[in-house]
């Protein structure tokens, strides 16, 4: 296999292997969720030999610029490799932007799904439909793909989520037992990410779209109005997620519970 001058490192080091852009790979090229693994994913052929991974492991994204959305280049390390399968030829139908180098759309989306945690992988589907990556026949194509220890999944994905933090943190709260909406309007500003249990709206935030000083008073916009229309609403970070889940999960029980006394007290004093 060859690369062109102009290709990237990434297709550089897939086309070294002897392989195709795959899985999480495939997917942030595409501005699709691809949870927190920044490896290089590859699809090789099943006989495919003598890969030369020590090599691909020398090289990988610089440290500068910082990660972001536009900048999907693979860290340095060993690469993740995926080994081709007969079943993937019958997901390369339908829509897609395909590449030679570049695994297509369903493949890698079914390659994401095996590789994550359920919830990243919900995640990964939530962002697939939301961007157009997929359709949601395609989807139903994935399915047909996934084995039966995964079909649970279909019943959870719901493309409203505008990232893939505010999907892995509805599938928290739902598994926990809480009543999950997405996309709860509240006149005079912008939908909350999550209303839960009626009373308490949720946002989940990150640095990269709340830094600058706009987006700064819109938020405190945000939480004024929620409190004007009587619901106390919260502001989470990655780090509430990744780092602090029980201590978060804690505070939003006891803001619940005490949303839904305020509530229930204010209904039997009118």
């Amino acid at each position: 296999m060859y690369a062109i001058a102009e290709a990237d490192l990434d297709q550089r080091r897939a086309v070294r292997l002897g392989g195709k852009v795959a899985c999480l790979s495939a997917l942030r090229r595409n501005r699709v969720w691809a949870g927190l693994d920044t490896r290089l994913h590859v699809c090789v052929h099943r006989g495919a030999y003598d890969l030369h991974t020590a090599e691909a492991s020398r090289v990988g994204r610089p440290a500068t610029p910082p990660r972001s959305d536009t900048n999907f280049i693979a860290d340095p390390g060993a690469p993740r490799v995926h080994w081709q399968r007969s079943a993937l030829q019958d997901l390369s139908t339908g829509p897609s932007n395909h590449r030679d180098w570049l695994t297509p759309p369903v493949a890698s989306l079914r390659q994401a799904v095996l590789c994550q945690s359920e919830e990243h992988a919900i995640a990964s589907i939530d962002s697939a439909l939301r961007t157009g990556f997929v359709t949601a026949e395609q989807v139903a194509l994935l399915f047909s793909h996934l084995p039966n220890r995964l079909q649970h999944l279909r019943a959870e994905i719901d493309p409203t989520a505008d990232s893939g933090n505010e999907t892995i943190v509805r599938v928290r709260l739902r598994r926990a037992g809480f009543v999950v909406e997405t996309q709860f309007p509240l006149p005079g500003t912008s939908p909350f990410d999550l209303l839960i249990d009626g009373v308490l709206p949720l946002d989940v935030d990150s640095r990269q779209w709340h830094s600058d000083d706009a987006q700064i008073s819109w938020d405190f916009d945000k939480v004024l109005a929620s409190f004007g229309a009587g619901l106390p609403s919260l502001r989470i970070l990655p780090r509430h997620i990744y780092q602090l889940w029980p201590e978060t999960l804690a505070v939003i029980r006891r803001t619940v519970s005490e949303a839904k006394e305020l509530r229930d007290f204010r209904r039997g004093t009118n």
